[in-house]
């Protein structure tokens, strides 16, 4: 469901790449990565690897990112990425995962119920139906729009401008391609938006937590933590990285913030990056997909389903819930709040968006307030993260392709970039920020 299922060849294994990298005459250089996110972690290696002297700057107090597994209510809680889309046909994250021998769960899109605003179940087959018209509408989407700068949401009601107010409509284009995409169909590119790749196979998830993968990422590595960047600055013979508390030098860096901090103008660059990129960072949406996760005494729910979508013709701000109970022997789900739903989310207290959610549930499950008090609830921000500022990127109204390209260009052989954002092909995704920290660190020693 996530995107087509287009299988490509896959880069080299770290090892691999950093061998064939060996002889580089950068190869006993020093290199400066900012960020410890797996794309900054995936970069370090190779440059490690291939013998370079390597400093890892972390803003926070853990590494990951966009990777977050919260263990606060005794159970792994992943309120960053959550699954391995497209396991098959050679993804790396699937790789990794093999590699520690991590537990994974198929997770099935089948098993699902869709609920109308009243609460009461949608039949299968009207689901499907309806579900083969969503499909017919975005083929028309974006044959309408090969020489249009159109949103999603223009091109739909230049179709039927009545289609948005249709609640199974509305469902499917936020429960599917708002949480695809991370962005909203009123800025989605009608033209790009299905224009990306993926790789075979029904997404897995980590019952254990997705951190798992990170640990083989950080051996060997010299990682500083709480180093929250202010600068980078470049000049003839080395590039100076100011944070809040030091100063560190190198022969060269990464830079893998993601597009949400690049957007916000939080690090300074000395000189200014040159108008393309910055040009770049201006067009490419970043987006929004934020997790609210209720631990419960016990079921109320049909634990035997996957997932459960609400179709409330946006009275609610939660469209899509995940049972967890179906990988865990917790009793728990996972609300999803997508796209401008996830902002507005943001903009609530923990006590309002809990009784909003704890709303959807009694209405889809027909029980009492009083019978449904969590045990414990976990809230994601993406939007407010200072350390982020938003989920992952998209292609909106404004994007060009040749952006994603453009986007991760290095400077001057000096300073170099990665990030999901930067991998057009496998935005928004973990694979893609992988890839594309395999992408720089090659691009560092091959300079």
């Amino acid at each position: 469901m996530r995107r087509q299922f287009i299988q490509t060849a896959l880069l080299s294994s770290v090892g691999a790449l950093a061998a064939a990298c060996q002889t580089s005459a950068k190869a006993t250089k020093s290199a400066i990565v900012i960020g410890a996110g797996i794309s900054g972690l995936a970069a370090a290696q190779v440059l490690k690897k291939a013998g370079m002297t390597v400093t890892v700057l972390e803003a926070r107090n853990r590494i990951g990112g966009r990777i977050w597994t919260d263990r606060s209510t005794g159970t792994p809680v992943d309120l960053g990425a959550s699954w391995i889309h497209g396991p098959d046909g050679g993804n790396p994250v699937t790789t990794l995962a093999q590699s520690i021998g991590a537990k994974l769960f198929k997770t099935d899109d089948d098993r699902i119920i869709v609920y109308d605003r009243q609460g009461n179940p949608i039949d299968d087959r009207l689901m499907e139906r309806r579900g083969q018209e969503y499909r017919k509408l975005l083929a028309q989407v974006q044959r309408g729009s090969e020489n249009k700068l159109d949103s999603v949401a223009d091109s739909i009601r230049k179709i039927d401008h009545n289609l948005l107010n249709d609640p199974l409509i509305q469902y499917q284009l936020n429960a599917y391609l708002e949480f695809d995409t991370g962005g909203p169909i009123e800025d989605l590119s009608a033209r790009y938006v299905t224009n990306d790749e993926a790789f075979p196979g029904k997404d897995v998830l980590f019952p254990d937590g997705y951190d798992a993968i990170l640990k083989p990422l950080t051996q060997g590595l010299t990682i500083q933590m709480n180093q929250v960047v202010q600068s980078v600055n470049q000049d003839f013979s080395e590039v100076i990285i100011k944070t809040k508390t030091q100063e560190f030098n190198a022969d060269v860096a990464i830079v893998t913030l993601p597009l949400g901090i690049l957007k916000a103008g939080d690090v300074i660059f000395s000189p200014p990056l040159p108008e393309p990129k910055q040009t770049a960072i201006n067009r490419v949406g970043f987006g929004t997909v934020n997790k609210v996760f209720l631990k419960f005494d016990r079921p109320f729910w049909d634990f035997t389903m996957q997932y459960f979508g609400y179709a409330s013709g946006n009275q609610s701000l939660y469209s899509y819930l995940l049972n967890v109970q179906k990988f865990s022997s917790i009793p728990a789900l996972m609300a999803f709040s997508i796209g401008q739903n996830g902002q507005a989310m943001e903009r609530r207290s923990d006590e309002q968006i809990t009784t909003d959610v704890l709303e959807v549930l009694q209405t889809l499950f027909k029980v009492r307030s009083d019978e449904i008090t969590p045990q414990s609830i976990l809230i994601s921000r993406w939007m407010r993260d200072r350390f982020t500022r938003g989920s992952y990127s998209y292609a909106s109204v404004q994007t060009r392709m040749e952006d994603f390209e453009v986007l991760s260009q290095p400077l001057n052989d000096r300073l170099f970039f990665a990030g999901e954002h930067t991998h057009s092909t496998y935005r928004g995704t973990v694979h893609g920020a992988y890839l594309s920290g395999l992408r720089a660190a090659k691009d560092v020693l091959n300079t």
